[in-house]
């Protein structure tokens, strides 16, 4: 890597680091997990560099990428965010048992982890609303200054996301219910 990219990206970092580890410490709930989320936000960034539109807002751009970065590294963890998914629940086909006994809680799990795997398959143009609206509760007027979009947009593409959202849970709930037949 040339001396000059090094320089130019320990500058990025600097200036963003703060907000980029933010991101991923609401997102985990964790310190050390946060920091190596972080640091895989920025080799991703890195390596995105070249495809950024020069005609676009720097930020917004960074902040998609490193958000992406860390919900996806959520995702292969495994591992359930801090945050509850009860707002998305709501709009999937799932019903959740209030009950705290063991199998009810596994059952909860269970679902949770299916809703993770279909909001990880949806479109990035669905799925970063989505996200950003349900798990980490912004306003429709911070997820339009996150993602650089007009309102009107990101409220079409929440409405959709749910839309679509709630159809793919239903195809696979369907699937996994004629599979136990």
């Amino acid at each position: 890597m040339p001396e000059r990219v090094k320089q130019a990206f320990g500058i990025l970092v600097e200036r963003y680091q703060k907000q980029i580890f933010s991101l991923a410490y609401r997102l985990s709930g964790d310190y050390d997990e946060a920091q190596d989320m972080a640091q895989e936000a920025f080799l991703h960034i890195y390596n995105q560099l070249t495809k950024f539109d020069l005609n676009c807002k720097f930020f917004p751009w960074v902040y998609r990428l490193a958000h992406n970065s860390c919900v996806n590294f959520i995702i292969r963890k495994n591992k359930t965010n801090s945050t509850s998914l009860d707002d998305i629940i709501e709009i999937a086909p799932v019903s959740l048992s209030q009950e705290k006994n063991p199998e009810a809680m596994f059952v909860k799990k269970e679902e949770e982890v299916l809703l993770y795997e279909v909001l990880r398959d949806l479109p990035d143009h669905f799925r970063m609303p989505l996200f950003l609206k349900y798990i980490e509760g912004f306003s429709y007027h911070e997820i339009s200054d996150r993602l650089g979009l007009p309102v009107s947009t990101v409220e079409a593409r929440l409405f959709r996301g749910r839309k679509l959202l709630k159809q793919r849970l239903g195809q696979v709930l369907s699937k996994e219910s004629k599979e136990l037949k």
